[in-house]
C-alpha cells in the first residue's frame, strides 16, 4: 500500500503535468481545428484541473489520508491512463475523457466545487 503522501504528491504532479500540457502551444494548435463544442469542454476541463490542484494541494492528510489509499487503485490507474493520453495531444477527445475519469476519482477523496466531476 502506498503512503497517503506519496498518493497525494503522485496525483497532483499528473494534474500538474496536465495544466502545463493544456496550456501549452500544441494543446491549442491541437483544438483549433475541434468544434465549439470541444473547444468549450477543453477550457472547461482545464478549470476543473486548476480547481481539483487546489483542492487535492490544500488537503490535509490526516483528513484525507484513509480515502486517498481507499481509492489508491483507481487513482493509479486515473494517473496512468492521463499520462498516456498527454503524449497525443492531438487527440484532444481522448485527453479530455482521461482527464474527467481522474477527476471522478480524486472528487471521491476531495471536495470539488459545484459543478465539477
Amino acid at each position: 500500500m502506498t503512503s497517503p503522501t506519496r498518493l497525494k504528491q503522485e496525483t497532483l504532479a499528473a494534474l500538474r503535468g496536465t495544466r502545463r500540457d493544456m496550456s501549452s502551444a500544441a494543446w491549442l494548435s491541437s483544438l483549433a481545428g475541434q468544434p465549439p463544442e470541444v473547444r468549450r469542454k477543453a477550457a472547461f476541463a482545464m478549470l476543473e484541473v486548476e480547481q481539483a490542484i487546489l483542492a487535492l494541494g490544500n488537503g490535509k492528510l490526516a483528513e484525507i489520508g484513509a480515502s486517498l489509499q481507499e481509492n489508491e487503485e483507481a487513482l493509479r490507474t486515473g494517473r496512468a491512463g492521463l499520462i498516456r493520453a498527454r503524449k497525443h495531444l492531438g487527440r484532444a477527445g481522448s485527453v479530455l475523457a482521461a482527464t474527467a475519469r481522474l477527476l471522478d476519482v480524486i472528487a471521491r477523496v476531495v471536495r470539488l466545487p459545484a459543478g465539477l466531476s
